[in-house]
């Protein structure tokens, strides 16, 4: 075999890997990056940044606590009615959505169900006719 031929076998099995990794890439129809819901969620960009606004605004920003096997959220005020949810970002169908309700400053969750690692945990609520957001990220042992 010639010098000829073995370049034009190198330049079929380049071409071939680049084909066949085109392919692969075009069958793989999961974007890690994108969110389901990504343009519902523009559109209510602005009533998302009021409550975070709120937060900063009103010094309602809640502590996170883990003590124990439970998580232990402090609101700066009492009367608190809204959900917490708990985002798994290697795991999607790990996510969880928790409504609560609370008479107290403090609202207890039991993280038994919850795996180890990494959780993002998004706070929405309201408290006296204002509406909150916070988002903070949570690594469980």
């Amino acid at each position: 075999m010639n010098w000829g031929m073995k370049i034009v076998i190198g330049m079929a099995l380049a071409m071939s890997s680049i084909v066949a990794t085109g392919i692969y890439m075009v069958s793989k129809d999961t974007d890690s990056l994108e969110e389901a819901d990504y343009y519902e969620k523009g559109l209510n960009y602005e009533q998302a940044y009021e409550k975070k606004e709120n937060v900063v605004r009103y010094q309602r920003k809640v502590s996170l606590d883990i003590l124990g096997d439970s998580l232990v959220i402090s609101f700066a005020e009492v009367n608190n009615k809204g959900t917490i949810e708990f985002l798994r970002p290697s795991n999607r169908s790990l996510d969880q959505q928790i409504p609560f309700s609370t008479l107290q400053s403090s609202y207890t969750v039991p993280l038994g169900r919850l795996k180890q690692g990494l959780w993002h945990i998004k706070l929405s609520w309201e408290s006296n006719t204002r509406s909150y957001f916070q988002e903070e990220n949570l690594y469980l042992n």
